[in-house]
């Protein structure tokens, strides 16, 4: 209701149109050029960095090469599984977690969201040799359930941050009724409290498979064993085996963000309800 009372005179909508067109050439440019120069020859990319490929010389071969010839499938699917898993659990944990904080009455509640929030300060590269050490001592490290327990577990915090906000904002007497109605705790969690939070989960679930998608520090530190490690690793490792074709690695750079891209234009409606919705609930 406050917006329709902000008066925009026709020069500042002018500047902030420039700015934002401005803004979308700069943030979209690098993901343009690393498309189209993926298409061309090492020479023709070497001879002329930012000139466009010619139509008659696309060189589509390079993404059948990156797909196959480079291995780069074996790694999208290890980041596929350690990415959805890793959604699946933080929503899970992370939904439970918030609704016992935010909903049930306990002494200690807030000092346990204290505890969680708290995890989104710690800088994950303080943690990593610690990790390292206590995982090889489990014999956790090559592994992929070694890779889910701190992608998870560092997907926690701020899940359970966006949470409590949405269920604050969950009128009590819903519970009530159902109480009243011979609902169980679990039933209530289950048929009333979970279908109203869709919109966060939904949320909760870009971020964070994003977040494991993207993922270097830790999938490097814990993985060595080339069958399990992931798109950013097995991009990385490339640099040493196919530090001379340039293109055909832009290529093997374009297909990993290809499934970020997707899941962005899929749910980005979405997504910014999901935002939105808990900014002004929150």
């Amino acid at each position: 209701m406050f917006a329709k009372y902000i008066k925009i005179s026709s020069a500042a909508k002018i500047v902030i149109f420039a700015f934002l067109t401005f803004y979308s050439i700069l943030t979209l440019f690098p993901l343009i050029w690393l498309v189209y120069n993926s298409l061309k020859t090492n020479n023709d990319f070497l001879a002329n960095p930012f000139g466009l490929p010619q139509i008659s010389k696309l060189q589509l071969k390079n993404y059948y090469d990156a797909w196959v010839t480079m291995g780069i499938q074996r790694f999208t699917i290890n980041s596929l599984i350690i990415s959805s898993v890793s959604v699946v659990l933080s929503i899970l944990i992370s939904s439970m977690a918030a609704y016992a904080i935010e909903r049930m009455i306990w002494r200690s509640s807030q000092k346990v969201l204290n505890y969680f929030l708290a995890g989104i300060m710690v800088p994950i590269q303080i943690i990593l040799i610690p990790l390292f050490i206590n995982f090889k001592k489990l014999n956790l490290l090559d592994s992929r359930i070694g890779l889910l327990i701190p992608t998870v577990a560092f997907a926690l915090p701020t899940s359970i941050y966006i949470l409590t906000g949405f269920y604050k904002t969950i009128p009590r007497e819903l519970e009530e009724a159902a109480l009243i109605d011979g609902c169980s705790v679990y039933k209530i969690f289950y048929k009333i409290i979970l279908p109203l939070t869709m919109p966060a989960f939904v949320t909760i679930a870009v971020f964070n498979f994003l977040g494991a998608w993207n993922d270097l520090l830790i999938p490097l530190v814990l993985i060595q064993t080339p069958e399990l490690m992931t798109l950013p690793v097995g991009l990385l490792n490339f640099r040493g085996m196919y530090g001379a074709e340039l293109t055909k690695m832009f290529a093997a750079v374009v297909i990993s963000a290809i499934p970020s891209i997707i899941i962005y234009f899929v749910l980005q409606d979405k997504l910014l309800k999901g935002m939105i919705a808990g900014a002004v609930k929150g």
